[in-house]
């Protein structure tokens, strides 16, 4: 075969794959950022960042554990978490000749009816309410319903069951102003009778007060919230906190009570604290009299802002004693539980640390920036760096430092080939 025929049979065949080569290479040259010449680029953002560090707090409140005399079905007269007064009855404690399981089995019937009493009692409507509230509790009721939805499919199974109360409460409110034919009395006469046959007659009264501790009013919970650490961490436990009396505590087993069976608990007061070891280090970056906000991981992630009352010096660390004045609904109150604390936060430009260029002034000064690209043209502008992070700092804005010379929405260059200020692209 000449040469002539060799080359008119393979010529586009080489043609193609040279043109196929040149075209791997080009991108190639592009996907590892070797071509001369090329730029990676980003718009310039704002971003919040916020420094969070976690530890084990251990939960301080001015609590009473009420007792019975002699154990017996509880019968509570007030909602767990209610307001109640000084020398209020809070609870009957029933004789009863059963034990063991069948004590148990009684009472959670008796829970069980008090729960429906409760929802029917606040069912009832007071006379005179308009017709026109029906669409209202209709439209209530059907968002009630949805957050339950939501709770089940998040796992958030802790507050269903007072969701459910309500969405019961408002679609009985609902059907009795739409006119369905709804006797409540009636239902809660069989109930409180059902009740009143578990029961029996003769009972113990608890009151708030009964401790003969001077205690005006205050909040009950029933006996689901003993933990048996309420004499423990105490109030005045916490004013004389060292690091030693804290490690003691944090090593402490719940008492037990030679006063009786725990009908509940009160507590006094709208003060919680939360005290925790921290690394000294750490610890020294909080400063006393300051809030600071918290996040309760075992609460659905429930934010709260405290404020650092007081801290001491130990070997390992520093205790940190935080207050808070809000009881938050639906918080539970664990004697101990993790923390997310925000130690601080910042706001600014997110800029990649792969931006971030260094020159020397006209004083011969070093200073910081990052290179725009401007109108074709490569432009070094200052940076005033608030917070360093893993491969990304944050940059002030202008409007919060002079320093900074570039602004939101200028196009940032994140990687380039022999760049310096006043290079043009064309």
């Amino acid at each position: 075969m000449t040469r002539i025929a060799f080359l008119k049979k393979y010529i586009l065949k080489f043609a193609i794959a040279l043109a196929l080569l040149g075209l791997i290479v080009y991108m190639l040259a592009h996907a590892t950022g070797f071509l001369a010449g090329s730029l990676y680029t980003m718009p310039v953002r704002t971003i919040s960042d916020r420094q969070i560090t976690a530890a084990t707090a251990y939960l301080f409140r001015d609590e009473r554990v009420l007792y019975a005399a002699e154990g017996g079905i509880m019968d509570t007269l007030v909602e767990s978490g209610s307001k109640v007064g000084k020398n209020v009855s809070v609870a009957r404690v029933y004789e009863s000749a059963l034990a063991g399981d069948e004590l148990e089995q009684a009472q959670r019937v008796v829970d069980d009816l008090n729960r429906m009493i409760r929802i029917l009692e606040q069912s009832e409507l007071s006379e005179g309410t308009p017709v026109s509230e029906a669409n209202e509790y209709r439209a209530e009721a059907k968002k009630n319903y949805l957050f339950i939805r939501e709770a089940i499919t998040s796992g958030s199974l802790k507050a269903l069951a007072g969701l459910e109360d309500t969405f019961l409460i408002l679609l009985n409110r609902y059907m009795t102003l739409s006119g369905k034919e709804v006797d409540f009395s009636a239902s809660l006469a069989e109930l409180r009778a059902q009740k009143e046959s578990l029961l029996g007659g003769t009972y113990t009264e608890i009151r708030n007060g009964d401790d003969g501790e001077k205690r005006s009013s205050g909040t009950f919970y029933d006996s689901s919230y003993v933990d048996g650490c309420e004499g423990i961490f105490t109030v005045s436990a916490l004013d004389a906190l060292t690091a030693d009396s804290f490690a003691q505590l944090r090593q402490a087993s719940a008492e037990t009570s030679d006063a009786g069976a725990a009908v509940g608990k009160m507590v006094y007061g709208y003060s919680w604290y939360l005290a925790m070891e921290l690394d000294s280090t750490l610890a020294s970056r909080f400063s006393v009299g300051h809030a600071y906000g918290f996040s309760f991981p075992q609460n659905e992630g429930t934010a709260i802002s405290l404020t650092l009352e007081k801290t001491c010096e130990g070997e390992n660390g520093t205790i940190l004693v935080f207050r808070s004045d809000d009881t938050p609904a639906d918080f539970d109150y664990y004697r101990s539980q993790t923390v997310e604390i925000t130690v601080d936060s910042c706001e600014g430009f997110y800029v990649p640390e792969s931006a971030l260029q260094t020159m020397t002034d006209e004083n011969g000064t070093e200073v910081i920036g990052v290179y725009i690209f401007e109108n074709s043209t490569v432009r070094f502008r200052r940076a005033d760096i608030l917070y360093r992070g893993d491969g990304y700092c944050i940059v002030a804005r202008p409007e919060d430092s002079a320093l900074t010379k570039f602004d939101e929405n200028d196009i940032l260059i994140t990687s380039g080939k022999d760049l310096y200020d006043g290079k043009v692209y064309q």
